[in-house]
């Protein structure tokens, strides 16, 4: 039997995943609809197999086209699939940056990065324009993949939509595992029904692990930390006059969207309270590529740092303050508590993930989640959050971390990977 096919009452539940997990499909169902039924003859008469006729799994392809806090909400799912198939070659098709973090992470072995013509940095005539060069260049890229004969390949990570779908279909893999709910489930092998209790982007990917075969345990170990930037790190801060015993809180402004910034003045006002109150050292990260002076009214070490390095500094800090961004995952994964001050995004698919964090959310905002596309002349859902409230959410962190530096320090020494369970 095709594992593909669904039985009667699958569609109902692909309904809501569809209105519960991916709401900016309605907005252009008829779009998704039209381009299905364009796609589907492509398929009609293609060879389906299912996962029983596969012969063993040496060659997998993972297309996750996310940036950097994707990818480390991919690590779990990578981890867990390097325990499944510890011989096999694993390729991630996706961002160059994306690509470079897990190869460091030892979790693939090879990154196919890809420009995707559906990329927010284009405009939105070339994003939408099925006639771009764009589109005829990334195609032709991605059909080189049927060279590779990839026994699996997965579609993961909130872009598991039909263009995913269709991209794991053009690389010609035997097995092609993904979601069908946001359109395309025509293009897999498997369609893995959704998992409405675990919205969470990290959960999405270990429920496509779970289908493969793995039981997986949430929870485990941390992210590596390079150990030459660790002592880089630890020099730059003893020059800086920070001691092993010191409270260390990171803050970290920025975000890969300006719609997501809650603002350097309100998180500077945060950081100054905090010192005062905690006796605490400020860290403030800056992007290296776009460099930012550190507000006058809080006393910090400013650090703009290679993604290494930073991640090094992020360890070594007992609470991370932040927007909804990269570094939050990496924080969180890190095991660094976490305070992130939410906007147009839902925390339930894209907060930190674990325990002991907290999010700073406006959740009267009915026009959440936007897509970073906000209807205001300014984002009101973070606007409207005060710096008061956000002073709540560090003081209640910080009297519920009973652990001291050091051992806090301890726990981030090395993404929380599932581990196969006895």
């Amino acid at each position: 039997m095709w594992l593909g096919r669904t039985s009667d009452s699958e569609p109902s539940t692909e309904r809501l995943a569809q209105v519960f997990l991916k709401p900016q499909v309605g907005r252009h169902r008829l779009l998704l609809l039209l381009a299905e039924a364009v796609l589907r003859p492509l398929v009609l008469f293609s060879g389906r197999n299912s996962a029983a006729e596969l012969p063993p799994v040496k060659r997998i392809l993972v297309c996750d086209c996310g940036l950097l806090g994707d990818a480390v909400l991919l690590a779990p799912f990578l981890g867990g699939l390097r325990n499944r198939y510890p011989d096999s070659h694993i390729a991630l098709l996706g961002r160059a940056v994306s690509g470079a973090f897990l190869l460091d992470q030892n979790l693939i072995d090879e990154r196919l990065p890809v420009e995707l013509p559906w990329d927010q940095r284009f405009s939105f005539w070339k994003r939408h324009n099925p006639f771009s060069l764009s589109w005829t260049k990334f195609f032709r890229e991605v059909r080189r993949l049927r060279e590779r004969r990839f026994d699996l390949a997965v579609a993961t990570g909130w872009g598991s939509d039909l263009r995913e779908n269709l991209v794991i279909w053009l690389g010609g893999a035997r097995r092609r595992v993904g979601y069908g709910y946001a359109g395309g489930g025509f293009f897999l092998t498997d369609v893995v029904p959704a998992d409405l209790t675990r919205p969470h982007v990290l959960d999405r990917n270990l429920r496509l692990l779970e289908h493969i075969g793995m039981r997986v345990v949430r929870g485990g170990e941390s992210l590596a930390v390079n150990a030459d930037a660790g002592r880089m790190v630890a020099d730059l801060l003893a020059h800086h006059g920070v001691a092993n015993e010191d409270l260390v809180i990171g803050i970290h402004p920025g975000a890969g969207s300006a719609i997501r910034e809650w603002g350097h003045e309100r998180f500077a006002e945060v950081g100054r309270w905090a010192a005062e109150r905690f006796n605490a050292r400020i860290l403030w990260f800056a992007d290296p590529g776009k460099p930012k002076p550190v507000p006058a009214n809080v006393e910090a070490i400013r650090l703009a740092l290679p993604l290494a390095q930073m991640m090094a500094a992020v360890s070594r800090c007992q609470l991370f303050i932040c927007n909804d961004s990269g570094p939050m995952h990496l924080a969180a994964a890190l095991k660094v508590p976490v305070v992130a001050v939410f906007g147009p995004q839902r925390p339930e698919w894209f907060g930190p993930y674990g325990e002991g964090h907290r999010v700073v959310i406006r959740h009267d905002m009915w026009c959440r989640p936007c897509g970073d596309q906000c209807r205001w002349k300014e984002p009101y859902c973070l606007r409207l959050i005060s710096v008061e409230q956000v002073m709540e959410a560090v003081r209640a962190t910080l009297e519920c971390t009973e652990s001291t530096p050091a051992e806090r320090r301890g726990l981030a020494t090395r993404v929380q990977t599932p581990r196969a369970a006895d």
